[in-house]
């Protein structure tokens, strides 16, 4: 069986606008020395086989040459990238959040990229927005004893795909369901 689910354009780019501004804390979580603020979208776009970029503008606190000083990027593009992972042994919908672009003020531009990679860095260990649809979706239902001949119904996600495409998010399950079967007993005919 194949499910599928279409998220337009105009739906993503509305929810997306939802999130900002957003303040992720790139450091320690009791600590607020590092960390990325994203703010005044100025495009929100998808981007066909890879996912939703967001350009706005951004202030980092980062340690720089010992000092942990706020950074302000007057342009910032971040592509947020769907992916469907397999974790805990079952099928989920990952999203993944990696900095594309960062116009740097006051920052030399060798350092851009150091910068832009230590975020990248710990965007990839922190941030993982997962939705284990795998484990929700599959299922052992129980039938009641009326039914003699079947025990349970058994549903399991097999495959999956996620897929930006330039009218959308394309999101798509396959679902496998089949039974188990009760013992039969024979009764006694006398």
């Amino acid at each position: 069986m194949k499910l599928q689910a279409v998220f337009t354009r105009d739906e993503l780019v509305s929810f997306a606008s939802q999130w900002l501004p957003l303040k992720v804390l790139l450091g320690d979580p009791s600590n607020e020395d590092r960390y990325l603020l994203l703010s005044e979208p100025k495009a929100i776009e998808l981007v066909p086989g890879a996912g939703l970029r967001l350009s706005c503008r951004a202030q980092i606190r980062w340690p720089v040459l010992g000092m942990s000083v706020p950074i302000t990027a007057r342009h910032m593009s971040v592509l947020v990238r769907p992916l469907i992972e397999t974790l805990e042994g079952r099928l989920a919908l990952v999203f993944r959040v990696r900095l594309e672009q960062a116009d740097l003020s006051a920052v030399p531009a060798r350092l851009d990229a150091t910068i832009r990679d230590a975020i990248n860095r710990a965007l990839t260990e922190r941030i993982k927005p997962a939705w284990k649809f795998g484990s929700m979706l599959s299922r052992s239902i129980p039938m009641p004893v009326v039914i003699t001949t079947t025990d349970t119904i058994e549903l399991g996600v097999d495959q999956a795909r996620a897929d930006v495409t330039e009218d959308g998010f394309v999101f798509e399950l396959h679902i496998q369901a089949g039974t188990t079967r009760r013992r039969l007993t024979m009764t006694d005919p006398r």
